[in-house]
């Protein structure tokens, strides 16, 4: 068990109360999440249903995690406060919602701060804090191990290759591999070459052959496909510094700062449609977004890159 999730497990055992695993809500969710991975739906039923059975074990895995993570805020562990902290300064900052109220969308927001705001060394989220408790707190192993899938997700930036059989294809820039996905919130793509900025999830459970766009995808409408990989180049470095990422996955989960990739979002904003968002513009060059910032302080989220 990690640090922070031994000090909760520690601060659970004294409780007298134990709000964490005598929440109502906890215990309805779970069951209704348990009774789903148990009786997951053939495609068949999951149409008729109007939707599609992965994404369904994604959303009560996630809602799973949110009534655990703020039963967490109920216990008096200093740890903690680092996280739920950070997470109230972002609300306060990019007010998470959909456009026009704001870029940011609920289902980005819920993922960064579930699955990607770290502390300490050993880098623990609010979901490896559960995880570790789930002995604890009586968790199906299906549903842990759905939960690390989560986890280590991340964003990503993905080449729009077509559609096919019902399916949409995905190739993430650096890589060969061709993903085929479901989008629930609509979006089917353009024209191939396309670029798509989402978080992906893949098949679970050995039930799938497919993966899901989980966050409504946020399409990058400018610079070119050669100009972003020029961005991952000399923004990934095998020696880290202050404005390095020392790899692709690192770069893409943490940025170089909690708040990176919101506030990438945040300034480079430029339209949307019910099903998909607009950005334009580099995280590293500010003359390149819309909306970009001349207060100094955002300068440590998003470093600047000299073109001279």
């Amino acid at each position: 068990m990690r640090k922070i999730a031994a000090k909760v497990s520690k601060r659970i055992k004294q409780s007298k109360s134990n709000k964490i695993v005598n929440l109502s809500d906890f215990r309805q969710q779970k069951k209704v999440t348990e009774d789903l991975f148990n009786e997951v739906m053939t495609t068949e039923q999951a149409i008729a249903a109007g939707h599609d059975p992965l994404h369904a074990i994604y959303i009560h895995t996630q809602n799973l995690l949110s009534i655990l993570t703020e039963s967490l805020q109920e216990i008096p562990e200093p740890a903690l406060g680092r996280f739920f902290n950070t997470i109230e300064a972002t609300q306060d900052t990019y007010t998470p919602d959909y456009p026009p109220m704001s870029p940011l969308t609920i289902s980005h927001f819920n993922c960064w701060l579930l699955f990607d705001i770290s502390v300490g060394i050993n880098k623990e989220s609010l979901t490896t804090i559960v995880i570790d408790l789930a002995k604890q707190l009586g968790l199906h192993k299906d549903v842990t191990d759905v939960m690390q899938v989560m986890q280590d997700s991340r964003m990503g930036i993905y080449e729009y290759l077509g559609n096919k059989d019902g399916k949409i294809l995905l190739r993430e820039l650096t890589s060969n591999e061709v993903i085929s996905c479901i989008c629930p919130s609509g979006y089917q793509g353009k024209y191939k070459g396309e670029l798509w900025f989402a978080r992906i999830l893949p098949p679970v459970l050995g039930l799938f052959d497919y993966s899901v766009v989980f966050t409504t995808p946020y399409i990058l409408i400018e610079p070119s496909i050669d100009n972003w990989v020029k961005y991952l180049d000399r923004t990934i470095s095998k020696k880290k510094s202050n404005t390095t990422a020392s790899s692709l996955e690192n770069l893409m989960k943490y940025g170089l700062s909690n708040n990176y990739w919101n506030e990438y979002i945040h300034q480079s904003y430029v339209n949307y449609t019910s099903s998909v968002i607009f950005l334009e513009g580099l995280p590293d060059i500010s003359s390149t977004r819309p909306h970009k910032s001349d207060d100094p302080a955002y300068a440590a989220i998003l470093p600047e890159y000299s073109l001279w």
